[in-house]
């Protein structure tokens, strides 16, 4: 004979079972590996009360529905309910969370070339900037402008141009380290903030870009390839140096490389 207690026992574990795909979910969607673990072995647990509770409820098949009994299903229901409740509540919460991480990256990350904004540079310049004033670490700034990048466009069509910027944009991102942050900040106008690092040899790295930007022949398809050169202003943050002086500078600099020549780093006063 079925007792009342066993199909309720059931019961619970039939909503249990329901907590385990959202429970999967969310595993797949962490990429923490240590979380990851977490959410595995809490999966682990559920089944393990699942089977807990159905063993359970064959052995007491024929018990008696007491106050205890009735008492200890109510709770068997209830925290079962609630896990599952929990369960789905985290996959909704982890998914609307993804999908904010990506729209906030789309509204930092310029469209063309995947690097940063000019959002994302006013951001991370203010932020490393507060940084440097509370640590004394040192903070540097390059600008970067294409040299003749209208005439690359003039010359060969909008639609090359824009694999040159895409191409030299890239070659800034290989040449810089994983603390670096790089934006485009305008038409062929890229940003670099260099944060905790020897301005001597951040100022050798941004040579070292220059360099490596001029010896680069990009193709066209058509058995032609286009060269391009770069200009750069560098500066490092002095004392109680704001952001924007900062930059300020560092711009001033670009437009005396430029006027010097191009294809060169210039070095704020």
């Amino acid at each position: 004979m079925i007792s009342v207690g066993m199909v309720v026992d059931l019961l619970s574990v039939a909503i249990a079972s329901q907590a385990l795909v959202p429970l999967r979910d969310v595993a797949r969607l962490t990429r923490d590996p240590a979380v990851k673990r977490g959410w595995h072995a809490l999966i682990a647990a559920v089944i393990a009360c699942m089977l807990a509770i159905t063993v359970g409820a064959l052995r007491d098949a024929d018990a008696p529905l007491d106050i205890d009994a009735a008492m200890h299903l109510f709770v068997h229901v209830v925290g079962i309910s609630i896990v599952t409740a929990l369960a789905r509540l985290a996959r909704r919460t982890a998914q609307d969370v993804i999908r904010l991480a990506a729209f906030e990256a789309q509204a930092f990350t310029d469209g063309l070339t995947g690097l940063g904004n000019r959002r994302l540079f006013t951001a991370r310049l203010e932020e490393e900037t507060a940084r440097s004033r509370e640590t004394g670490a040192p903070l540097s700034l390059i600008m970067l402008d294409i040299d003749h990048f209208k005439r690359i466009n003039d010359t060969y069509g909008h639609a090359n141009g824009d694999v040159v910027l895409r191409r030299i944009a890239d070659a800034v991102m290989a040449g810089m380290r994983n603390a670096d942050t790089v934006c485009r900040i305008g038409g062929e106008e890229m940003a670099i903030i260099m944060p905790r690092i020897d301005p001597a040899q951040a100022a050798e790295m941004a040579d070292a870009l220059r360099a490596a930007v001029g010896a680069m022949a990009v193709p066209m398809g058509d058995g032609r390839t286009i060269t391009a050169t770069v200009s750069l202003g560098f500066a490092t943050r002095q004392p109680e140096e704001s952001g924007d002086s900062l930059f300020r500078r560092a711009d001033a600099a670009l437009y005396a490389a430029k006027r010097g020549g191009r294809d060169r780093l210039s070095r704020a006063a």
